[in-house]
């Protein structure tokens, strides 16, 4: 066996490895159907779409964070 050819196995199961997880890890974020935006929890702007986060507990500036952690207190 060439020392060459076990290092190139190694790499294609470490890079298929990779896809496979780096494919799951995509399919359990929930992807955002036509028209929905996410809003502020504050004072309800919409806000743009932030690449892998979604959901309950954005806020959309400093402002509206400082006025929300206030409140739990």
């Amino acid at each position: 066996m060439h020392r060459s050819w076990l290092r190139t196995k190694v790499n294609e199961s470490r890079t298929k490895v990779t896809n496979k997880v780096a494919e799951r890890a995509r399919s359990l974020v929930p992807r955002p159907r036509d028209g929905e935006t996410d809003s502020c929890m504050v004072c309800g702007r919409a806000m743009r779409p932030a690449g892998v986060v979604r959901g309950e507990g954005r806020v959309c500036s400093p402002a509206c964070a400082r006025k929300w952690a206030s409140g739990l207190g």
